[in-house]
């Protein structure tokens, strides 16, 4: 059997050049041998995805138990009628898929940082989080190891990309630093 997929090629600006601008995506979780999916909204900073949740629930608890995670993004460009008028499954579109380790945050020095990148990545530079957000919500840190990208274009060319992590020493934390 021929496969037309192209190799990938190392390009972290590209695979993060997708990801900017977008805010939506599913987050993946396995428990017990079964898939979990939530669709989440996020930000990204530094290799990592950042996720803003209520105190419980179900992702909290798979992700203490197995932290092994995948979160997908898909941007389509173009409506959904001029994609049906195409009478086609091709069209113009970018996807992301990133593996990695999710942490949840509950320390409320930690979640300080993790609620003003968030906020940071959708433009407000000045956020202060309340005291009552520190109570009442919670946060994900999802350390990214690798993702793989996927760029559809108008004449069905496909290119492919893969992100890798760089080394540990020259990661920057949560508030940018390097450790």
């Amino acid at each position: 059997m021929k496969y037309r997929i192209k190799p990938a090629e190392v390009n972290n600006g590209q695979c993060e050049a997708i990801i900017k601008g977008t805010h939506h995506g599913v987050l993946s979780f396995s428990h017990q041998d079964a898939p979990y999916a939530v669709p989440m909204n996020h930000a990204y900073e530094n290799g990592r995805f950042l996720f803003h949740c209520a105190v419980g629930g179900k992702k909290i608890v798979y992700i203490k138990k197995t932290p092994s995670v995948a979160y997908t993004i898909m941007k389509y460009y173009g409506s959904p009628e001029e994609f049906q008028k195409r009478h086609t499954c091709h069209g113009k579109w970018e996807s992301i898929i990133a593996y990695g380790t999710a942490h949840y945050i509950e320390e409320p020095e930690r979640l300080k940082e993790v609620f003003v990148g968030f906020m940071r990545y959708y433009g407000k530079h000045d956020y202060e989080p309340k005291a009552s957000s520190l109570l009442d919500t919670r946060a994900i840190v999802m350390e990214v190891e690798s993702m793989t990208a996927r760029r559809e274009l108008e004449n069905k060319t496909t290119e492919f990309f893969e992100w890798t992590r760089s080394p540990k020493s020259q990661q920057p934390n949560i508030r940018g630093r390097i450790e």
